[in-house]
């Protein structure tokens, strides 16, 4: 039998009358001129005070006509952590104390030209660590009665909005009037008691039907009504049957008109399915079946139309609303106002006979056509992933611009994408990490069919696709929270969460992995991205939590074999579901643990920001052997598992630190942007060399210089691409381009034929790679000075800079290079191909004879727009040394004299400004020269 009983109702008398048993008044209807004593139950509530046994204070003011919203407290008494003894409550034991208010209008101060409205509060101990709030976590407020004629009504008892009971038990119920009225009691629309000219009644029902009960207490003076409810409902006859075999938690899809619902909800008493085809009411009809062993809940919905959309929820034990914890997607009501139609057109309207979360099933939809069918995913080795987050990445922060951004992220060379996470997170605009739904892609960035469009379009252009997923962690809007909670925390009997963290890293509340039901809700969604979406893996956040072991910041890391385990069993889940799917984890933990989770297959990162950084700007030679898997002791096995980094999203950009803290020596200065974006330069040509899976963060390659903690570490960033119009910032894009090219297109890149310790400590740093096809030798000084580098060639003869297309014969292998500061050369024993279409080269053109004066002429910055232009050239024999500056008619715009220099490093400046254009530097050594080609941007 249907019950015309709105879930709105049933929850709204839920929540208020948990609030009432958390704070009560006498009087029960306060004026603003009265004396009252508020009672204040810690048992309830957020439960935050419970068995605290320190002094309790209220920290209070009020609510009036003034205030803009329940946030804006008006004469608030005294700061958070003043003591002051007029807050201070008196103990009545058994966790309940009082707190004496002599006048609300005079105790807190309030003019009578203002309406005092409610009551605010929050109770704290005595140093404010502790909390007494509602069992969401928010303030407590209690209505104050300014008209002494309003009329009124409160239920006292039950405490309870909602009761669950049985046949033939009584409930005691008091309904209190705040003037004498005529009262009504009626259960389901049956009048079952009623008093004349009272202010309070009492009545015992005897519950002697089934079904879901709503209980109204009515008063009525003259013109003046008010009344308030609870619901009792009557535990259902439940059939106890497994699901159908094969079926997976969530939506099951059985035809085009049937989809089958499964709940994992242990020790509940039953649940109801609530939808829009059952127009939100609760109806046995749509009591969910419960499993043999009592942990699963299920329910076919039939006769639904082949392509409609259709909304649902679970109620839980009749109080509990929620929408399924493995949606595919949900409809919010508070956020998705703010997504564009644009963005995710024809998104349905909230259903208005509900309220928070509600999931989406739409039966026989048409499937999407995917068209890359024959992509084949980058090996491990292989990997460039490029790092980004929608929302920081693309002005309108969705699916399709970013498609439309492919050929810019094709031609820098990458092959994957890594999405900062996708899936429903709290809010629209946010980092991703804050997840409520690990399964449902979030409306923000685009609807499902545009994101499987994306995933398409990268895999026609060979870019892989990695989603960021964050499994230590769920927020509060979570269903996995809100159908166990104690005291806004997850209770000690939640089947996923733990109660308090484990480890000291933890934001919202702590997964415990080791749960069978936390493994199967991860696994779940570990298939469903890879299968549904034919993503190609996953970056797992944080999985140094995903261990029970109490753990703190300096035990966390050490090797726990628990942890261990889960993630091998995650991994086995991605390669069933996907073979050979890339399962890389932020993990950061003793190495000994790492080197087992990549003899398993799994990827770590390797976090070389700190070194990278300090080289870049020029303090001390940091080692960059971490950049290497080899550092590790790793073997040719699984050099293809250490995923390292300059930057991600975690860490502060190395264009903000060279900028800000850049070491500088005479006129040479890191602090300078072009110089600041050389030495980038510089740490790529090291970075890409090294074999193994390599990443960079968005904008990396244009040199981003917006600290992290710009308008908030979370908080948006400029979205900058207006850089690729600067000469200089197009530049880094371009040599990163080449670099990429480089490492790609040559199998010496892929082998382990390099020694990492010539990435140790120094700021000259000399590195080595070579097959049987190439040698490459990589020179670079870190220093803010020029010097001297032993280059030790692989071999005598013709060498080539893949950089600037030039050549040099060595005859000595250890013969010494000057390096200016900041000059970084990358040598080849074989001349390359040319770089494709839209990559180029800086070159010299020299003569023979020239090459026999001068070991290295080079411009920088160049492209220019600074102002401040530098020459630098190094006399391998000394002499007679003139510049010139020429513009593109042939005119010398500007020259020095002719000097005679020893053997050596030189920089000069040119002083003289440059209007915008392109010259050429004519470097004139005994009588021999060579060119280079100079721009002036605007």
């Amino acid at each position: 039998m249907k019950k015309n009983i709105f879930v709105l109702t049933v929850l709204l008398s839920f929540l208020t009358l948990q609030i009432q048993a958390q704070v009560t008044c006498n009087p029960i209807f306060p004026s603003p001129t009265e004396n009252i004593t508020i009672t204040f139950n810690a048992n309830e509530g957020s439960r935050g005070l419970v068995n605290e046994t320190g002094d309790i204070y209220a920290h209070s003011g009020v609510i009036t006509d003034k205030s803009t919203s329940l946030s804006d407290w008006k004469y608030v008494k005294f700061p958070w952590t003043t003591n002051n003894s007029a807050m201070k409550l008196t103990s009545q034991g058994n966790g309940i104390y009082t707190l004496n208010i002599s006048g609300i209008r005079s105790f807190y101060g309030v003019p009578t030209s203002e309406k005092i409205l409610k009551l605010a509060l929050v109770f704290r101990n005595a140093n404010g660590t502790k909390e007494g709030k509602t069992a969401a976590g928010g303030d407590i407020f209690y209505d104050v009665y300014s008209d002494g004629s309003a009329l009124k009504t409160l239920i006292l008892s039950p405490t309870s909005g909602s009761v669950i009971t049985s046949l033939n038990q009584n409930i005691d119920v008091k309904g209190v009037a705040s003037i004498a009225s005529n009262l009504t009691l009626t259960d389901n629309g049956v009048n079952i008691a009623s008093a004349s000219n009272s202010k309070e009644m009492t009545k015992t029902i005897t519950v002697n039907t089934e079904g879901v009960h709503l209980v109204i207490f009515k008063a009525e003076n003259g013109n003046n009504i008010d009344s308030a409810s609870f619901s009792y409902i009557v535990s259902p006859t439940i059939v106890v049957a497994n699901p159908p075999a094969g079926l997976e938690l969530g939506a099951n899809y059985m035809s085009k008109d049937t989809v089958t619902l499964l709940l994992q909800a242990p020790n509940k008493q039953f649940v109801h399915v609530l939808g829009s085809f059952n127009d939100f009411k609760i109806d046995d009809n749509y009591l969910m079946k419960k499993s043999v062993d009592g942990k699963t809940w299920w329910l076919t919905l039939g006769g639904l139309a082949a392509g409609q959309t259709y909304t649902y929820q679970y109620l839980v034990d009749g109080a509990i609303l929620i929408a399924d914890p493995l949606s595919t997607l949900i409809l919010d009501k508070s956020n998705d106002i703010s997504v564009p139609t644009s963005t995710f057109p024809n998104l349905p309207n909230f259903p208005s006979k509900t309220t928070g979360h509600v999931s989406v099933i739409q039966p026989g939809k048409t499937a999407y056509t995917w068209k890359a069918t024959n992509f084949q995913r980058p090996e491990k080795k292989d990997l460039i992933i490029y790092e980004l987050l929608l929302r920081d990445f693309v002005s309108k922060h969705d699916y399709q611009t970013l498609i439309d951004t492919l050929p810019y992220l094709k031609n820098l060379g990458i092959n994957a994408i890594e999405l900062m996470p996708i899936n429903e997170f709290e809010n629209n605009e946010s980092w991703g990490y804050n997840p409520s739904y690990h399964m449902a892609l979030d409306k923000y960035y685009g609807t499902p069919d545009k994101f499987k469009e994306l995933v398409d379009k990268c895999h026609e252009n060979g870019i892989a696709v990695i989603c960021d997923v964050v499994f230590n962690h769920a927020f509060g809007q979570s269903p996995l929270a809100k159908m166990y909670l104690d005291g806004g925390k997850p209770s000690a009997t939640n089947p996923w969460l733990n109660t308090d963290a484990k480890h000291p890293y933890n934001v919202g509340f702590d997964m415990n992995h080791e749960s069978e039901f936390t493994k199967n809700y991860v696994n779940r969604c570990l298939k469903y991205w890879l299968t549904e979406y034919k993503i190609d893996g996953y970056r797992f956040d944080l999985t140094k939590g995903f261990t029970q072991n109490p753990s703190t910041e300096s035990t966390a890391s050490n090797y726990d074999q628990s942890r261990i385990d889960i993630l091998k069993g995650y991994h086995q889940t991605v390669q069933t579901a996907s073979p050979n799917a890339y399962t890389i984890l932020e993990h950061f933990c003793d190495n000994s643990e790492e080197t087992v989770l990549a003899n398993a297959g799994m990827m770590v990162w390797a976090n070389g920001n700190y070194d990278f950084n300090e080289a870049t700007m020029g303090w001390t030679g940091n080692s960059l052997t971490w950049t290497a898997a080899k550092s590790r002791g790793w073997n040719d096995a699984k050099h293809d598992k250490h995923v390292a980094f300059m930057e991600s999203h975690d860490e502060e950009r190395l264009m903000v630190k060279n900028i800000l803290y850049g070491n500088a020596a005479g006129i040479y200065s890191v602090k300078d942007p072009i110089t600041a974006l050389k030495r980038i330069e510089l740490a790529s040509a090291f970075f890409y060399a090294v074999p193994g899976p390599r990443m960079l963060w968005q904008f990396g390659e244009l040199g981003y210089d917006f600290s992290i903690n710009y308008n908030d570490r979370v908080g948006n960033k400029p979205i900058k691409w207006d850089y690729f119009q600067d000469n200089n910032r197009k530049r880094l894009y371009n040599i990163t381009r080449n670099l990429i090219h480089l490492r790609k297109s040559n199998s010496a890149f892929k082998t382990l034929n390099y020694n990492e310790t010539e990435l140790a400590a120094g700021y000259l740093k000399a590195f080595h790679i070579q097959d049987a096809n190439l040698s490459v030798t990589i020179l670079g000084n870190f220093d803010v000075i020029s010097d001297n580098i032993i280059p030790a060639f692989q071999s005598t003869g013709k060498w080539y800079n893949y950089i600037s297309g030039d050549s040099i014969t060595v005859s000595d292998k250890n013969a010494p290079i000057r390096l200016l500061p900041g000059e970084y050369r990358v040598y080849t024993s074989t001349r390359l191909p040319q770089p494709p279409a839209g990559y180029f080269r800086y070159s010299t053109t020299a003569t023979q004879e020239f090459t026999e004066q001068v070991n290295e002429f080079m411009i920088y910055p160049n492209p220019s727009v600074s102002g401040r232009i530098f020459i630098g050239f190094n006399l391998k024999k000394g002499g007679d040394v003139k510049w010139e500056v020429i513009n593109t008619v042939g005119q010398v715009v500007v020259s020095s004299s002719l000097r005679t220099l020893s053997q050596g490093s030189f920089q000069d400046e040119i002083t003289q400004p440059l209007k915008a254009g392109n010259y050429f530097i004519r470097l004139t050594v005994n009588g021999v020269t060579g060119v280079q080609k100079l721009v002036i941007g605007d």
